[in-house]
């Protein structure tokens, strides 16, 4: 078995963090796509954080991947 490099292992990590962020914005495009623009834009500061609260909670649970992906490369790294 081969031995990831350095930079390899952080492309990763890096990479996972790109994906739970654009994930996350297209969760709030597809929110954003259904609500009528009327009721939005009289109530328009609930509305953005409502949005804001939405793409904080799909890119947390999205971003555990790579958090623990790091972790086990850290600790792997430190334990051997």
């Amino acid at each position: 078995m081969s031995k990831m490099s350095r930079l390899a292992k952080l492309s990763l990590v890096i990479g996972g963090y790109v994906a739970a962020c654009l994930v996350a914005s297209g969760a709030v495009y597809v929110y954003q796509l259904f609500t009528q623009d009327a009721i939005s834009q009289a109530s328009a500061g609930m509305y953005a954080f409502g949005d804001f609260i939405l793409f904080v909670g799909v890119f947390g649970v999205l971003a555990f991947l790579p958090t623990g992906l790091a972790l086990y490369f850290l600790l792997r790294k430190f334990l051997t």
